[in-house]
């Protein structure tokens, strides 16, 4: 019988089978030798990431399980540090380092909260997190850009590829609807409207990974109308954004992976967005409205003549630009490797800052 592999000293958390996503261009330049996963979440959570995440060869161990060993990671690499472990938040009773690998931009409140200050290191996305970030903790920050979609810009090739699985008709154009779930959500609002478009656009659907369990009522809704995809399972976004030619979205994080990758973007709005707990008139997510075109509920079947309105996205194309270097790093295409450079040189990083 083969000996069980033995603990490594690097560790990334992981609370749901979503991160595979987020992680896997940072992990293949590591190699799967040099670090492990740790599962955290219910029963079924830590069974679906182990299915997703150990079927490619990485080891994975339950959080409770790591604890119960009496190891612990030199580092440990998570999105945020909201679970505890008895008087400790979880991670660091996992580890002595704690890297906080920033998921997303959007939803102020919730990424600038007070647990920043569990973390040594902070990689951010670039200059407007890292202020942000100054501003609520003393972590050392490290700009490394985003590293999820690196592969987009190094496989050109492959963008405008519809996914066989999904269904799209190459003769139109292609709609990415990306809403996020619960009161902030724009599916309640905008169902009918986003539907409308599908006898002239391929309208993909991709809810929020935590829609399943908590908004159980929106996935139902969208039942209701002839999407041509409609996915809620785990799913790239790598992949939707490659064959999108409009993307709608409403707040949290995947406005911002639309304008990372500078895709023609369009917002929906709910009421009172600004008061909600996560998010606060100062929220990216909220603030963007000021330069990216948005809709209210009641404007909304005006969404076909503005998706057609050609010199409309032109306009956008130089507003993008400016956004971007405002939130991001220039690291269009390798921000692993600066990921990976940080987490192996971490001793030296947080000596200097």
């Amino acid at each position: 019988m083969t000996a069980p592999k033995p603990f490594s000293r690097l560790a990334f958390f992981v609370h749901t089978a979503e991160m595979l996503n987020h992680y896997q261009a940072v992990w293949s330049l590591l190699g799967a030798d040099a670090f492990d996963v740790v599962l955290h979440g219910t029963h079924e959570e830590r069974a679906q990431s182990r299915e997703l995440i150990g079927g490619l060869g990485y080891s994975c161990h339950g959080s409770l399980d790591v604890i119960k060993a009496n190891h612990r990671y030199d580092v440990v690499v998570s999105n945020h540090s909201m679970y505890d472990h008895g008087s400790q938040p979880m991670i660091k009773a996992l580890g002595h380092r704690q890297v906080r690998f920033m998921y997303a931009l959007g939803k102020y409140k919730h990424n600038f909260s007070s647990w920043n200050r569990h973390y040594d290191l902070i990689l951010c996305f670039g200059p407007w997190q890292a202020e942000r970030l100054r501003e609520c903790c003393d972590a050392v920050t490290f700009q490394m850009g985003y590293p999820r979609y690196d592969a987009y810009f190094r496989e050109t090739s492959l963008q405008g590829q519809h996914p066989a699985d999904l269904g799209l008709d190459p003769a139109k154009k292609t709609v990415l609807w990306l809403p996020t779930w619960l009161e902030l959500s724009s599916i309640s609002r905008f169902a009918d409207a986003m539907a409308g478009l599908c006898d002239r656009y391929n309208v993909i659907v991709k809810t929020h990974p935590l829609s399943v369990e908590a908004d159980p009522d929106a996935l139902k809704l969208l039942e209701q109308y002839p999407f041509t995809a409609v996915i809620t399972r785990v799913y790239d976004n790598l992949t939707l954004f490659r064959c999108a030619d409009y993307v709608v979205s409403d707040y949290g994080g995947t406005a911002f992976g639309a304008l990372y990758l500078d895709k023609n973007l369009l917002l929906l709005n709910v009421p009172d967005a600004e008061q909600d707990a996560l998010t606060g008139e100062e929220s990216p997510d909220v603030l963007l409205r000021n330069d990216i075109v948005n809709l209210d509920p009641e404007a909304r079947w005006q969404l076909a003549d503005l998706l057609g309105d050609e010199s409309l996205w032109q306009q956008q194309a130089a507003v993008r630009q400016r956004l971007r270097r405002h939130y991001f790093a220039p690291s269009y295409g390798f921000s692993a490797e600066l990921a990976v450079l940080a987490l192996r040189n971490i001793k030296n990083i947080l000596k200097q800052g």
